[in-house]
This record gives structure tokens, sequence and C-alpha cells, in this order.
């Protein structure tokens, strides 16, 4: 449902733009970067439509998951495991 919505907006602002030779310069900076080349915003729409759930989650895991933990405390600390422990 999510990643519905996000290729919803995501497409409606490409077929909007954002009205200056800027942005758009940058975007096709952007994409010959990414791709070697400018894409038709026809073959943009089939790319993001290509786009599940699924592929979602396994991008995320593949970038966004880290073997490493990670500590945040506030307040008094005694009781406070030692982090090389909590590894």
């Amino acid at each position: 449902e999510e990643v519905e919505r996000a290729k919803r907006e995501l497409k409606a602002s490409l077929v909007n733009g954002s009205g200056s030779s800027m942005a758009a310069c940058a975007e096709v900076g952007q994409q010959v970067l990414a791709y070697g080349r400018g894409l038709p915003p026809a073959e943009m729409m089939l790319r993001i439509d290509a786009v599940d759930a699924e592929e979602v989650k396994r991008v995320a895991y593949k970038y966004c998951n880290d073997q490493e933990i990670s500590l945040s405390a506030l307040g008094p600390l005694h009781g406070l495991p030692a982090f090389y422990t909590l590894r």
C-alpha cells in the first residue's frame, strides 16, 4: 500500500515537473550518472511500475542492514551493560 502510494506520488512529480530549467537539468544529470543516458518519461514510468514491495525490502535489507548494533542512552547509565558485552 505504501509502495503504491509512493509510486503514484513519484509519477505525479515526474509529470508535473518542477517548472525550472535548473531542476530539469539536474534531473537529466542524475539520469546520465545513473544510467549513462537521459531516460524518456515513458521508460521512467515503466521502471517505476516495475518496483514492488518485495523489491523495496530486498534493496533496503541490502543497503540498510548493518551487522553492528547501535546504542543510545539518556539519563543515568548505571546498570547499562558495557557496549562490548552487547556485541
